[in-house]
């Protein structure tokens, strides 16, 4: 139901949205994931899925920490972390037509985490640092490295605040022409001890992977498989970013007043609604994703209803214009 504008009469917590902001979905707001995804190739997902099992525990995965590739060239940057991204399931495959690594290395596989669960354990958004901050930063870790701080608060918060920003550094790039990685929407986790995150298969909400290897990652996860969802990130995005390429094309209600005859105005609407269908079937293939990963669909079943009475209308118009002729 929309939010209608302010009023008196309107009780605006009947409205709210107070889903808590690690579970905000798509459903809620298009550019929000509930899960952290670590995005990898076939030989990479199998690796993750299947770590030596002497060194780790039974029924568990394990993702490796390393120096963020953004940062791999700095010699003054030395923090190993695992990188994870909020982006949305039907976005994740712009990473492979931003990034030529990424395609290079067939990243069509990843694994989706609770969001909420990987906080508790301390994954944090990326801090997002200018040229100036960064090296800020930087000297200051170092320096803070050789000498001992004469006031005892400083002593113990400086040190901590500088460990703890570190690793979840990562520069803007605002200079550079492609403008740096912000869109990889980057949470990073940082575990010295371990040297990356061991997670047991139930923490997994979300697989990628293409139709013909869904079987063999099934094989390795075993009865927790029954309580993941795989998904083909790739034809999401592209079913997406395909509908709202043509949205405004498409969603056209032609005027009477525009055409000098019934017989062409039976013609536009016609056409229009066929188009209309197509971009509600858009919708419902995509409701139905949401609500297979989300069990959700309140949106997007709004604006089905929405297009399904356009449809019915022009329907009728149709019909009215046929039984004259």
């Amino acid at each position: 139901m929309a939010l209608p504008p302010y009023s008196s009469n309107v009780r605006w917590a009947e409205y709210k949205i107070d889903t808590p902001t690690f579970r905000l979905s798509p459903v809620e707001k298009p550019d929000m994931s509930p899960f952290l995804f670590h995005m990898t190739g076939r030989k990479e997902i199998l690796s993750i899925l299947s770590p030596d099992m002497d060194a780790f525990p039974e029924n568990s995965g394990f993702l490796k920490s390393a120096i963020p590739e953004a940062q791999g060239e700095d010699r003054n940057y030395t923090a190993e972390v695992v990188c994870l991204t909020e982006s949305p399931t039907f976005c994740l495959d712009f990473f492979r037509y931003r990034s030529f690594n990424r395609w290079r290395q067939n990243q069509l596989f990843g694994i989706g985490l609770d969001k909420s669960e990987l906080a508790e354990l301390g994954a944090r958004p990326c801090i997002y640092a200018d040229e100036q901050l960064k090296n800020d930063l930087i000297v200051i870790k170092h320096r803070l490295e050789e000498i001992e701080l004469q006031d005892p608060v400083l002593r113990e918060r400086l040190p901590s605040l500088i460990n703890r920003a570190y690793p979840l550094m990562m520069p803007l790039l605002e200079n550079k022409a492609s403008q740096g990685f912000m869109w990889e929407r980057e949470w990073r986790y940082e575990n010295a001890q371990d040297r990356g995150l061991v997670f047991p298969y139930s923490a997994i909400k979300i697989i990628c992977c293409p139709e013909n290897e869904e079987e063999g990652i099934r094989h390795v996860l075993g009865i927790y498989s029954n309580n993941i969802k795989f998904v083909r990130s790739w034809r999401e995005y592209n079913e997406v970013t395909s509908y709202l390429k043509n949205r405004k094309r498409e969603m056209h209600v032609p005027s009477k007043l525009s055409y000098s005859n019934d017989q062409e105005y039976l013609s536009a609407l016609k056409e229009q609604l066929v188009n209309y269908r197509s971009v509600f079937n858009r919708i419902e293939a995509f409701k139905n994703f949401i609500e297979i990963i989300e069990s959700k669909g309140a949106s997007t079943s709004d604006a089905l209803h929405e297009l399904q009475q356009t449809m019915d209308s022009m329907i009728q118009q149709i019909r009215n214009i046929q039984d004259k002729l």
